[in-house]
């Protein structure tokens, strides 16, 4: 396991590597006549579409700024986990992370209100509330955290796996389950009953097999593509939350690059999320079919009493009642 603020000495030594074979950013001037090399990190498998969508932005950023920018994808939490990814954005060694947009709230807490449970109406809704307030929060982020989420890495609703049948929240008492490292995601299992866990993506297979957690919650796909039904044999239909994971780069950078590089990137960032959305909601379909398949057993649960357990996290959780706010206006 990693603590923040600080790197396994294998993971120091990885992006101390890779940062050094980096053409680090210079000076806008510069940037036009040199070609330029990032570090891409992702902590989940390249063939979920968190890994699939950073490759895709990638060639397209190549192709849009007719290669003068290469970016080179770093899959399966070879890097580390998610925060460390964030970390490394920060202090240079990395250029781009893939957090979950709620992860960015350990640098910019508003951000812990893309974890609020049950927020959006529906998959729809997500992604028109990320287009509407993109730029505003951006900007937001930008000020405050030193951060700049370029695109939202389109996710499907997060789903409960464990070893049992989970339908009302009562059915989820006494179990370890493995949630990112916030506390509001820590707040609403324990709210739902269970005995949050909070774990890096990489260390979830092995905690699981070894009986340190129960289960965890991700979309159905990562879930999958991961293995864990290897581990776990039940599925709830929790849809507690619909988090996208963003390509993240740190402004100071992205304020580096020329007028015609932010702009390539950018237009790379609109690129992914317009080829992924349907995407990810195509294979939803395709995944829930091979879970049935394993003969996983699949429950339907009472979202209404989930949602009447987490009704007043807004107010224990106050830092993302202005995005709550505006993500409420948007229809």
């Amino acid at each position: 396991m990693t603590t923040k603020g600080r790197f396994f000495p294998t993971r120091r030594a990885a992006l101390r590597g890779l940062a050094a074979g980096a053409s680090l950013i210079a000076m806008p001037g510069v940037l036009r006549a040199q070609k330029i090399s990032w570090i891409g990190a992702n902590a989940a498998s390249q063939q979920d579409f968190i890994g699939v969508s950073l490759d895709f932005f990638g060639k397209r950023l190549g192709e849009l700024s007719k290669g003068q920018i290469d970016v080179a994808s770093h899959h399966g939490g070879a890097l580390g986990g998610e925060r460390e990814h964030v970390e490394a954005v920060l202090q240079g060694a990395i250029q781009i992370a893939t957090p979950g947009q709620g992860v960015v709230a350990g640098w910019y807490r508003p951000a812990e209100v893309w974890t609020h449970p049950y927020l959006f109406k529906d998959v729809a809704h997500k992604d028109r509330v990320w287009d509407t307030m993109r730029a505003e929060y951006q900007e937001d982020i930008a000020k405050a955290g030193k951060l700049r989420p370029l695109g939202a890495i389109p996710r499907m609703p997060r789903m409960l796996s464990c070893n049992r049948v989970v339908k009302v929240p009562a059915d989820m008492m006494g179990l370890k389950i493995r949630v990112p490292e916030t506390a509001l995601w820590r707040r609403t299992f324990e709210l739902f009953g269970a005995s949050p866990t909070p774990l890096p993506f990489p260390e979830v297979f092995q905690a699981l097999k070894s009986s340190v957690i129960d289960g965890q919650e991700n979309p159905m796909g990562l879930t999958f593509n991961s293995g864990i039904f290897d581990a776990n044999t039940h599925l709830s239909l929790t849809e507690h939350m619909m988090q996208d994971n963003c390509i993240l780069m740190g402004d100071q950078a992205y304020q580096k690059l020329t007028p015609e590089l932010r702009k390539a990137v950018d237009q790379a960032a609109r690129d992914m999320e317009a080829e992924m959305r349907p995407k990810v909601i195509a294979d939803d379909v395709r995944i829930l079919e091979l879970i049935k398949a394993k003969k996983i057993v699949i429950s339907e649960v009472d979202k209404a009493a989930f949602t009447a357990t987490v009704k007043n996290l807004t107010t224990e959780f106050p830092a993302g009642k202005k995005w709550a706010d505006r993500i409420g206006q948007i229809a």
